[in-house]
C-alpha cells in the first residue's frame, strides 16, 4: 500500500510502540491521527510527526465510537491523498495498538481490571475495525493492523492479558478474508497482526515489577506461597523474547 499521503490512525500513540509506529509512518509520508489518554505526551508525538492529537479513553463506555467519529472528522479536514481521485479524505490505515497489562496470580486480579483489559485490548479494536474498515473497503484500499504480543502464546502470571492478545489474533485472522469475500470485490484492505516481544514501555512496567512486589508481600506474610512461582513475562532462555 502506498503510504505517501495516507491517513493513519494509531491508538496508544503517545508512547512506546504506538509512538514509534507513528514516527515511522510519518517518515514514510503518511499523515497521522494519534490517539491516547495522555494529552501532554500526545501533543509531543503530534509535534514530532506533524500529526493531529486525539485524546480518548478506550476503556470508557462509548470510547471507541467517540474516537472513530473524532478521527473521521479530523480526516475530513485534510486534503485527499494525491492521485487517488477522491474529493474527501478518510482513514486509510488503522493501527490497533492501545493496550493495558497486568501480572500476578489470577486470584488477585480485580473484576474491574479484567473488564478493563478485555475492553481496551480486545473489544476496542473490534469496535474500531467495525466502524472504520467499511470506509476503507468502499474506497478500495486500506490496512488494519492489530498489535498483539508474544504473550498471546500464554505467559505465566498474565493469563488475562495473554487471553486478550490471543483473542486479538483470532479476531484479525477471519476479518482479513471477510473483506474480500463475495459479493464484494477484492479490496486491498487486509489486516495484519504484529506480535512484539517485551519492550521497556509503561504498559509493561507493572507486569515486570509484579514478581518483586509479590515476593515482598510474601516476605511480609501477606500472601501464601504459590506452588508455581510467577516468572517475569517474556523470558525465554535468559533473554527477553
Amino acid at each position: 500500500m502506498r503510504l505517501t499521503g495516507a491517513i493513519a490512525l494509531v491508538t496508544g500513540g503517545s508512547s512506546g510502540i504506538g509512538a514509534a509506529t507513528a514516527r515511522a509512518l510519518a517518515g514514510a509520508g503518511a499523515r497521522l491521527l494519534i490517539a491516547g489518554r495522555d494529552p501532554a505526551r500526545l501533543r509531543a508525538v503530534a509535534s514530532q510527526t506533524g500529526g493531529i492529537a486525539l485524546t480518548c479513553d478506550l476503556a470508557a463506555s462509548g470510547g471507541p465510537a467517540d474516537l472513530a467519529a473524532a478521527a473521521q472528522r479530523a480526516a475530513a479536514t485534510l486534503p485527499p491523498a494525491p492521485g487517488v481521485g477522491e474529493t474527501t479524505a478518510g482513514i486509510d490505515i488503522l493501527v490497533n495498538n492501545a493496550g493495558v497489562g497486568w501480572a500476578g496470580p489470577i486470584g488477585e486480579i480485580a473484576a474491574e481490571k479484567i473488564a478493563e483489559l478485555v475492553t481496551v485490548n480486545l473489544t476496542a479494536p473490534m469496535q474500531l475495525t467495525r466502524l472504520l474498515a467499511p470506509g476503507m473497503i468502499a474506497r478500495g484500499r486500506g490496512r488494519v493492523v492489530f498489535v498483539s504480543s508474544i504473550a498471546a502464546t500464554g505467559v505465566r502470571g498474565e493469563a488475562v492479558y495473554s487471553a486478550t492478545k490471543a483473542g486479538l489474533g483470532s479476531f484479525g485472522a477471519p476479518v482479513r478474508p471477510e473483506k474480500a469475500a463475495p459479493p464484494a470485490p477484492r479490496t486491498g484492505c487486509p489486516g495484519d497482526r504484529v506480535l512484539p516481544g517485551t519492550r521497556p514501555r509503561r504498559v509493561l512496567r507493572a507486569a515486570l515489577d509484579a514478581p518483586a512486589r509479590l515476593a515482598a508481600r510474601r516476605r511480609a506474610g501477606n500472601v501464601p506461597r504459590a506452588r508455581h512461582p510467577v516468572r517475569r513475562p517474556g523470558l525465554r532462555g535468559g533473554s527477553l523474547a
